[in-house]
Order: C-alpha cells, then structure tokens, then sequence
C-alpha cells in the first residue's frame, strides 16, 4: 500500500511536524480567541484544522464543527453547508440527532442516507431564503447545542475568502452581528488569498476588521520534513535528493507529497534499491506530461499580454519584471506588462509576496518553466 496521500487532507499518523502551529491554535481557542490561519495554497492549513479537531482540542470541552466554502455560489449554499456539518457532527446516536434537529433547528428539514462506506449523511432542505432568518435559526439551533452538551462550539470556516463571491447579501456584517450577540462561539477562519483577507480582516471599513489573531503557516523545516518522508521511504531517499524536490517544490506540501507517492509506485518493484535521480525526474516528467493539456487549456485562456507577463515572471524569477532587458526581451512595454500582471493577479493566476511575484500553482510554474525557458 502506497504510504503517501496527496489527494485528501491528512491526520493522525499521515499529520507532520506543526506542532507549534498546534499549541498556539490551542492556546487561542482556549482563550476564546479568533484565529486567522494563513499561508500559500497547499501548505496543510486544511489537514491542521483537522488535526487540531481530531486529536488536539479537548473534545469533553468544545463541540467542533468544519465548513469548506470552497463550493459555495450563494448564501443558500452557505446556510446549507452550516446545516450540513452541524448534523454530521452532533454528540449524539442517529435516533437521538433526528430528535435534536428537530427540536434545534426550525427552517430546515433533514433527509437522511447512507453513503456508500456506510456513513449516515444528513441532506438540509431550506424551508426558508431570508438570510437573517437562516442565520437566527442556525445560531440560535447552536446555542440550544452548546447549552445541553455542556461544552462550547468552534467553527473552522476553510477557504474563508469565497465569501467574497456572495455579492447579493453583505454576509460580513451579518456574520459580525452574530459574532457579537453569540461571542461564546469561536471560529478558525483559513485564506490564501492575501488581497481577499487583507480586504475581509486588514482594512478598518471592514466589518471583521481585527475579528481573528493571524496564524502564518510556513513551509516544513528541510530536516524535520525529510525524516518523515524518508521513513515511508523506509531509507531508501537520501537527503540530497529530497533537497532537490523541496528545493524545486519550495516546500509544498501537497506537491511533495504527489512526487513522493508516484516515487513510491515508480521503486517499488524493489524495495531495497535506492531512488535514484532518474527515477526523479521520470516521476517529475509523468506529472507535469499528465497535466500538461489542463495547462494548455489555461494558457490558452489568456490574452498574449498575459502570456508575456507569464513569460516575464520566469524569466525574471519574479523580481524586478520591468528593467529595460527584461521589456526588450519581451518586445513589451512597461504600461502593456503593468496592465497584464495585474490582470493575473487580480484573477489569482499569480501572487506576490516579499516584493517578488510567483505562480500560484507550483505544478504549473514548473510547466511554464519548461515551455518558456
């Protein structure tokens, strides 16, 4: 069986390292505190959320409650999403939870089914679509909850800055208000986005300006990432090529993960051998060839001042884009470039941190890299 997950967020004993992410979690939740976790896409926010939940939190305490927004296109996805997660996680047997629903929650009506590992899953209907009404049941639904267990609520609410999207209601300050009128409740929020969550959290006008402590959330230390990996490897990966994937990787979880689990499958015809570099680079070929059409389709979706300032970012490895080389280069100009890159980053094709731009999915860096250079 391969070792190595990249598809799914991982816990228990597929989790690494964080465990100072995990006691500053700990220590602000158990101050009734907000958190802001934050970092660049894939780097495990998800699988520290759950990690936390599953096997950090004092669970005779607090009743913990996640919801990915990752999906969400109106605020009846929202609410459903809320409905949703609450019934999967109440404290309670099937009998009792069909009971507790209903005597908590008074706008939606549940069906239930049985997934196909066997898990009963509760599917919300919405009896109403007055937002204020909805969020008044489901915080009043959870109070009632949080007073019969006993215990307080945290609510994890992952790729926070989708909320964005629902432009029809100012959910921001609907979700203050509630905030305020129910501050027992406290809430983990997640966001790679830095223009969105500086907007949603930085910017005073806000609403949840200053609602939630910022959590950054680095890259694996080399060493600490290595001896995880290499133990799945059972020694067979030496630590200078592992330093060249997180090198190449600069440290993404997810991404290292994907090599490592293809890597896996590549050498496992003899487990005693080494890996060796060819079998790197074999591994890095199969994955960027396999999703080489899905960024062909992105590429094409650009404009040509686009793909210039695609172009310019490689080149220029994300500094200093418009020196008079670089433009020449390019056979561009400084306005033409200026206009293109913020185009990407408005559309979140690149992003920008410590003055230097960079792709935000590495895979398809490494494509463009390829292509372009």
């Amino acid at each position: 069986m391969n070792p190595f997950l990249y598809q799914y967020s991982c816990h228990g004993k597929n989790f690494c390292f964080r465990h100072d992410e995990l006691n500053k979690l700990d220590t602000f939740i158990n101050t009734n505190s907000n958190v802001l976790l934050y970092s660049k896409r894939k780097y495990g926010k998800t699988s520290l959320i759950k990690e936390y939940f599953s096997n950090k939190i004092n669970q005779d305490k607090y009743l913990t409650f996640y919801i990915d927004l990752f999906d969400i296109t109106n605020f009846a996805d929202l609410t459903k999403n809320i409905y949703r997660q609450v019934a999967r996680h109440m404290p309670y047997d099937y009998k009792i939870v069909v009971k507790k629903l209903k005597e908590f929650f008074h706008l939606v009506n549940y069906t239930a089914f049985i997934k196909a590992n066997g898990e009963i899953e509760f599917d919300p209907i919405l009896t109403s679509y007055n937002i204020e009404e909805l969020f008044t049941d489901i915080y009043k639904g959870l109070n009632k909850l949080s007073i019969q267990s006993g215990k307080k609520i945290v609510i994890a609410f992952d790729e926070f800055h989708h909320i964005t999207l629902l432009k029809e209601i100012k959910i921001e300050s609907i979700l203050k208000r509630y905030m305020q009128e129910y501050p027992q409740i406290t809430y983990i929020f997640t966001g790679l986005k830095r223009h969105l969550l500086n907007e949603i959290f930085f910017k005073k006008k806000s609403p949840l300006y200053d609602i939630a402590h910022m959590l950054e959330i680095k890259p694996i230390p080399k060493e600490i990432l290595y001896e995880f990996i290499d133990k799945k490897f059972e020694g067979r990966l030496n630590f200078e090529l592992f330093e060249s994937i997180y090198d190449m990787t600069e440290g993404e979880l997810k991404l290292i993960q994907e090599l490592c689990y293809h890597l896996h499958n590549q050498t496992n015809t003899n487990n005693m051998a080494d890996i060796t570099q060819d079998d790197l680079d074999f591994v890095c070929q199969l994955i960027i060839e396999s999703k080489s059409e899905y960024f062909k389709l992105l590429l094409n979706q650009l404009s040509l001042p686009q793909k210039v300032a695609l172009k310019a970012v490689i080149i220029s490895q994300g500094k200093e884009l418009y020196t008079k080389e670089n433009l020449f280069k390019l056979h561009t100009t400084k306005s033409s470039l200026n206009t293109a890159i913020r185009h990407l980053y408005k559309n979140e094709i690149i992003d920008k941190e410590d003055n230097k731009y960079y792709i935000s999915n590495k895979c398809f860096e490494l494509w463009c890299t390829k292509k372009f250079l």
